[in-house]
């Protein structure tokens, strides 16, 4: 859990706009859904995306820079404060305004455990750094308004031992999710064979 979390969970509602990282990130500007409904959220159960459904018919996900999900590499996993899973837990019952969104800086303390090459009494050694990265920040039309936040963590752990040996975190942004235009159904001949239907979205 990213040392945010319990800031943004504890902070009063009248906590100013966190500062943004910088002008050059992927993605559409955040503010493009101030005075959107959003009515539902949901995970992939595949791939680290949050997918946002708002009242005007339009969708938006959140996405992992550099995230491919032919070659995921390193675990990757969305994030939040414990007031968004409250939100996430509702899934398609919502009916909340964003007021505002940014992309914030955030700061967690990544650690990577390496093996040592010489023979000492430790095997391994820890190193730690901080590590500075873009999260999504939401405020919504709540009763007490206040900042949601969603990030990227990636987490590798030993395939014996289960114990972690590398964590860090990565920017996420936001991107229109473009449906493909429904087609017409037409009446299948008995001699046409049925067709293999793609999937338009690789993220869910």
């Amino acid at each position: 859990m990213s040392d945010t979390s319990d800031e943004l969970s504890s902070i009063p509602m009248k906590r100013p706009r966190p500062p943004a990282l910088r002008m050059d990130h992927l993605g559409v500007e955040p503010q493009t859904l101030v005075g959107k409904t959003l009515t539902g959220v949901r995970r992939s159960p595949n791939h680290p995306t949050l997918t946002l459904d708002f009242a005007d018919h339009t969708t938006y996900q959140i996405l992992v820079d550099g995230y491919n999900p032919l070659h995921p590499g390193v675990p990757k996993e969305l994030e939040c404060d414990p007031l968004f899973e409250t939100i996430l837990a509702e899934g398609t019952s919502l009916a909340l305004t964003v007021v505002d969104c940014a992309l914030v800086t955030l700061s967690d303390r990544a650690f990577e455990r390496r093996q040592k090459s010489d023979i000492t009494d430790r095997a391994s050694e820890d190193f730690r750094w901080d590590q500075k990265h873009l999260g999504v920040a939401f405020k919504f039309s709540e009763p007490v308004p206040r900042w949601h936040c969603v990030w990227a963590m990636l987490e590798d752990r030993d395939e014996i031992e289960g114990s972690c040996i590398f964590r860090s975190y990565d920017d996420v942004y936001l991107q229109p999710l473009q449906r493909s235009p429904k087609k017409a159904r037409h009446r299948r001949t008995p001699s046409s064979s049925p067709r293999k239907q793609s999937s338009a979205n690789p993220w869910s």
